[in-house]
Order: C-alpha cells, then structure tokens, then sequence
C-alpha cells in the first residue's frame, strides 16, 4: 500500500517524467502540446509543496528532488522557447543573459559553499516560478505576448535570482525555510523536516 507520505515525490517525479515526453513535442514541433505541459508541471510543483506541507511531509531529499525536477524543467523550457519561439529570445536577449547569468551564479555559490544545489524557496522565487511558468506556457502555447508582461516577468525573475544569490553568499546555512533575505530562516514555524530515512 502506498505511504501518503510519499504522494508529494511521486507528483514531483512525475513532472520528471513528462520533461522527455515534452521533449519529444518538441522535436516534432506541437508548441501548443509543450506549453500545456509546462503549464501543468507548474501545477503539479504548486500541488507536491502543498501536499508535502499538508501531509507532514517535508524531507531534505524531497526538497532537493523539487529543486532538481524544477531545474531540469526550466532549463528545458528555456531550449523549447529558443526552439519554438526563437524570436523571443532574440528580443529580449540581454535580460535573458542577466537573468541567466545571475541564476548560475547562484548555482555555483551554493554548489562551492554547500555542496548542493540552492533549494531555498524564497517568496520571490515561487512568485517568479508562478510568474515564469505561466508566461512561459502562453509563449510556447501561442507564440505573442504583450511586451510589457515579458519585461516585467524577467525583470521579476532577474530580482528572484538576485536574492537567492545574495541568500546563498551571505548565509551560513541555507534551507527551505528562508523566505526572503531580510528575515533569514522562519524558524518560528518549528522543524521544516522529518529527518530523512
């Protein structure tokens, strides 16, 4: 029988999973398929950290395993809007290139300094997932956008990654009980995880 505890990793290798499936919608050129299936991947990372919350949950290695799954389907995303929506990137490659320079910045910092990824979960980085995801979905879907919504979900994800750089750098222990860089970790709210097994 299935442990409850354990639904939060399966929603989350699930969205796994889909990343080849979408890659293949990719390579056969269905931008409407891939942009539906970004939109779910970003239901389905809402819907495991609400589980995991919600069913007690919350573990070091599901933590790690959501930053890792969400990374793989960023990166991906950025690849299939270069693919299929390549006139997108061109007008807007500079904030693309700030935005992903800071982003690996932060990668290496928390790589050097902890030895694993940055899987804090700053408020203003899930406002920039939600904001990235969404947008990201619509361009793959339909391919227009008003211009002035791409400046401010980029410059929104360009802010994000700054403060989790700044996060990573300053902080001698980072988890996902940092919710932003003024307040440090929330440790009012008890122990954030059930030790791993």
């Amino acid at each position: 029988m299935l442990d409850r505890k354990q639904i939060p990793n399966l929603i989350t290798g699930s969205r796994l999973l889909a990343i080849p499936v979408l890659w293949l919608f990719a390579f056969l050129d269905r931008p409407l398929v891939v942009g539906a299936g970004l939109f779910f991947a970003w239901l389905s990372d809402a819907l495991d950290g609400f589980l995991a919350r919600l069913l007690d949950a919350r573990t070091a290695w599901g933590s790690q395993f959501d930053s890792i799954s969400d990374t793989l389907m960023f990166v991906s995303a950025i690849v299939w809007v270069a693919m299929l929506r390549p006139e997108f990137i061109v007008e807007h490659a500079l904030l693309l290139a700030v935005w992903l320079g800071i982003g690996v910045a932060a990668y290496v910092v928390a790589w050097i300094r902890f030895r694993r990824l940055p899987d804090v979960h700053l408020l203003s980085a899930k406002a920039g997932n939600f904001l990235g995801f969404l947008f990201g979905a619509y361009l793959l879907a339909f391919g227009t956008y008003p211009d002035w919504v791409a400046g401010v979900v980029l410059g929104w994800c360009i802010l994000a990654a700054c403060e989790t750089l700044l996060v990573v750098a300053i902080f001698d222990e980072v988890d996902d009980r940092i919710l932003t860089v003024f307040h440090g970790p929330a440790r009012s709210r008890g122990p954030a995880r059930e030790p791993d097994p």
